[in-house]
Formats: structure tokens, sequence, C-alpha cells
């Protein structure tokens, strides 16, 4: 007798090589489904103690395929086996409905800012190409307001301790409200004299859209500010360097200094440890001298 396919009252039985080929599955996904029950072999001959598929089930392993499609798991898949009835069926396809969609959000969501970041990282690479032919860039420049959240304290002023901080801040933002390329320091006390092991400083990250709510911590009013754009790793050397050549401009340009100085790090959050790669834009608020 040919126990690979036999007819018995009218139905067809199955090996398992034969099933898996009919499903186009490997032998050992079937052997998987047995064993978890979501597809038993309905038959087993009594003379040779092999497992056979009936028609019943070669549809009922089509059936876990196409559930399978829509990205519903075994597990509920098992159970939508138990209660096959259409009101039930609906429920979980609504369900998934909904699940998809909102997956789907989010992905459209990462694209956005992959976007976003490869753009960033173009801008930068630009930038830095213009900075080889200049030690520093500076140049007049209007800021609309700048909503942030932010820290401010009384802090030592480094790489190590600015790093600490600024991973505090990332934690307290929404990951879509982020824009890592924009984080700065603001200095509120005088650059050129403040104490690098405990000084009033502010840390801050710009949100990309406020008034969504999303909390932040103030707005930075827009305003004129004069800048300096250099590359490298901003230390103590490096800001007064700068702070001093921007000192001069605003001296010989008819301006004034109005408020406190900021420095912003044009950097992508992948390159948060390799400082030698910074892009620092140092900020000064300006507004034009009172003349007689």
């Amino acid at each position: 007798m040919d126990f690979e396919k036999k007819n018995r009252s009218n139905d067809q039985y199955y090996s398992i090589g034969q099933a898996a080929k009919i499903c186009d599955l490997s032998v050992q996904t079937l052997r998987y489904y047995d064993k978890i029950g979501l597809v038993i072999p309905n038959h087993t001959d009594k003379l040779s103690g092999y497992r056979f598929y009936s028609n019943r089930d070669i549809l009922t392993i089509k059936i876990v395929q196409d559930m399978k499609m829509l990205q519903f798991s075994l597990d509920d898949i098992g159970k939508m086996l138990k209660n096959d009835s259409l009101e039930s069926l609906f429920t979980k396809l609504k369900t998934k409905q909904t699940e998809m969609l909102e997956e789907i959000s989010r992905l459209e969501q990462t694209v956005k800012s992959i976007e976003q970041r490869t753009a960033r990282i173009v801008q930068l690479q630009e930038i830095g190409s213009g900075l080889k032919d200049s030690d520093v860039l500076v140049e007049l420049k209007r800021f609309t307001d700048r909503y942030v959240i932010s820290d401010r304290g009384l802090y030592a002023c480094g790489m190590e301790p600015s790093i600490v901080k600024f991973t505090e801040l990332f934690g307290k933002v929404d990951v879509s409200s982020l824009n890592t390329n924009q984080i700065m320091t603001i200095y509120h006390e005088n650059i050129m004299t403040f104490d690098r092991a405990e000084s009033d400083l502010e840390f801050c990250i710009i949100l990309d859209h406020a008034g969504t709510g999303m909390d932040y911590t103030r707005m930075i009013p827009e305003g004129d500010y004069i800048t300096a754009l250099y590359s490298g790793i901003p230390n103590d050397v490096s800001c007064k360097r700068i702070y001093r050549r921007l000192l001069q401009w605003i001296e010989e340009n008819g301006y004034v200094e109005n408020g406190s100085s900021i420095e912003q790090y044009l950097v992508d959050a992948a390159q948060m440890m390799k400082p030698d790669e910074f892009i620092v834009e140092l900020q000064v608020p300006v507004r034009k001298a009172l003349t007689l």
C-alpha cells in the first residue's frame, strides 16, 4: 500500500514532504506548527505509525499563511482558528488595521527624521569645506524665536560635564520634537573672565516645533547676533580668541552687546563623541549703539 498518497473516505492524505511542497513551506516549518499545536496532521497510519496531512489540514496551512501575510502572530492565528466566527475575524482585522496604520505613521516619522539628518549632514559637510579656506566665518545674523528645553545652574565648563548635561536633557525630550543638530550652551557670565570650574551656564536643546503639546523650559526671543563659525574642539583658548574677535567687530561696526553669549554645536548626534569634527558657532547678541 502506498502511504505517500492514498484515498480513504474521499479524502487525500499527504506526507509532510508533499504538504510542504504543496504549501511552499519547509518541512521544518510544518514540524514547528505541529509542535506548537497550530496545524497537527489529521491522520496516523495504524500499520506504519506515519502521520499524514488531510485536505482540511492543507487548507488550514493556507489560512495560516494568509494570516501571516497580514502580520498576525502565530499565537493570534491559533486563537482565530479556534474561534472562526465572521464577527471575530472582522474585529481582529480592524484591530490589526489600526496597528498597521500606527506603524506606518511611525515609519513615516522615521523616514522624515532620516531625511532631515542626511540633509543636515550635507549642510555640515558644506560648512566644513568652507571653513578649510577660512579660520573663522564672521557673519551678522538674525535668529527667530527659539524654544528650548534647558538646564541652568552653576556647572563646570568642559567636554565631559557638557556631555553629561546634554544626555540628561535628551532623556526629557520627545524624539519627534528633537533636533539633535541644535544643542548649545549659554554663558551667563563674561566669557573672558568666567571660572571654568564653576560658572553660571545653561545647557539647551532647541525644539523643532513648540506649541504642539511639547513642554519647553523657555523661549529665547528673536534678535540680531554677530556670529563666528569655526571647527574643532571648543575650549578656553579658542572660545576667548573667537569672542575677542567678535568684540572687535562689534566696536568697529557701531554695535553693543545685548545679552548672554551662546555657543551652538553644529554636530550630528552620532558624532557627539568626536569633538575634533565639531563645527561651533559662537553667537553674541547685539544691537545698534545709540548715537547722539
